[in-house]
C-alpha cells in the first residue's frame, strides 16, 4: 500500500516536478497529456519548471508552428497540448 508521502512523490514525479525532463517542449507536453495554461500569458513557467535546458524561444516556436497548442480541454479550461493530443482528445471532450 502506498503511503500519502509515496503517493505525493509519485504524483510529482509523473508531473516532472521532482526531476526535469531531458527532451524538447513537444515531448514534455505530450508526456503530461496537457499542461494547465489558463493564465493569460503563455505558460512559460510551467514548461520551464519541468524541462531541463528550457529555451523560451523553443516554446514560442512550437506555439507558432502549431505543434503545441493552447486550447480548451479538460474542465473547460485552457491547456497546453500537442497538436496530435488535441486531435485525439478534443472530439471526445466536445460533447461534455
Amino acid at each position: 500500500m502506498l503511503t500519502l508521502r509515496d503517493l505525493n512523490r509519485a504524483t510529482l514525479a509523473r508531473q516532472h516536478l521532482l526531476e526535469r525532463y531531458k527532451g524538447d517542449v513537444t515531448d514534455v507536453v505530450h508526456r503530461l497529456a496537457g499542461l494547465q495554461a489558463q493564465e493569460p500569458r503563455p505558460p512559460y513557467l510551467g514548461v520551464w519548471s519541468r524541462l531541463a535546458d528550457f529555451d523560451r524561444a523553443g516554446l514560442h516556436a512550437a506555439l507558432h508552428a502549431g505543434t503545441v497548442l493552447r486550447a480548451t480541454m479538460w474542465r473547460a479550461t485552457l491547456h497546453l497540448v500537442t497538436a496530435a493530443d488535441f486531435a485525439a482528445f478534443r472530439p471526445l471532450l466536445a460533447p461534455v
